[in-house]
C-alpha cells in the first residue's frame, strides 16, 4: 500500500496501512511525524523536492531525489504506465477503496473539522481561492478541502501567516 505526502498531513489509518510513502514538495516536520520511530516503521519514503536540503532533513529516506514536481510525477506516471503494461503492479484496488471511505458527514457538537471542511465544500465552487494559515486550518485543509485549480489553496507552511 502506498501513502501519497504532498502536504503537511496525512489521514492517520491511510498513513498506518501504507508500506511505501512518497513526498513530493512536502517538508516533513516533528509536528506531523510525531514519534519518527512510529512513523517510519515498516515503510519505505522517496522525497521529491526542487530544494536539496529539504531532503532528509527531519528522518533518513530510502531515496531523494532533487526535481522539479511536475518532471518527476510526468516520469513516475510514464513508469508505471509501462510496469502495468508488463503485469508488475500490485492489485491496490482494495486499498484505494477504502481511502475513498473517508468519512466527513460527522454530526457530532462540537462540530469536527471534517464536517467544517464538507460544508465549506458544499458552499463555495470550484473557483474559490483559500487561504489556511497556521495549526488545525492548515492540517484540516490539507485533509479535507477540495481545490479545483493551480494556486487556489494558498498555505503558509510552517512559517506561520508572517511566511
Amino acid at each position: 500500500m502506498c501513502g501519497l505526502q504532498t502536504s503537511h498531513r496525512y489521514d492517520n489509518a491511510t498513513m498506518l496501512a501504507s508500506d511505501f510513502v512518497l513526498g513530493i514538495g512536502n517538508r516533513w516536520a516533528n509536528r506531523h511525524t510525531g514519534s519518527v520511530e512510529v512513523y517510519t516503521k515498516g515503510r519505505k519514503f522517496v522525497h521529491v523536492d526542487i530544494e536539496p536540503t529539504q531532503i532528509g532533513r527531519v528522518f533518513g529516506l530510502d531515496l531523494g531525489i532533487v526535481s522539479d514536481a511536475k518532471a518527476a510525477l510526468e516520469l513516475f506516471v510514464e513508469v508505471a504506465k509501462e510496469w502495468k503494461a508488463a503485469g508488475k503492479l500490485k492489485d491496490r484496488g482494495a486499498w484505494v477503496a477504502d481511502c475513498q471511505q473517508r468519512k466527513t458527514h460527522l454530526d457530532n457538537v462540537p462540530m469536527k473539522p471534517q464536517r467544517v471542511y464538507e460544508e465549506v465544500n458544499l458552499a463555495f465552487d470550484r473557483n474559490t481561492c483559500f487561504v489556511t494559515t497556521i495549526g488545525l486550518s492548515q492540517i484540516a485543509g490539507a485533509q479535507f478541502l477540495h481545490v479545483f485549480k493551480a494556486r487556489n489553496w494558498i498555505n503558509c507552511g510552517q512559517a506561520s501567516p508572517l511566511g
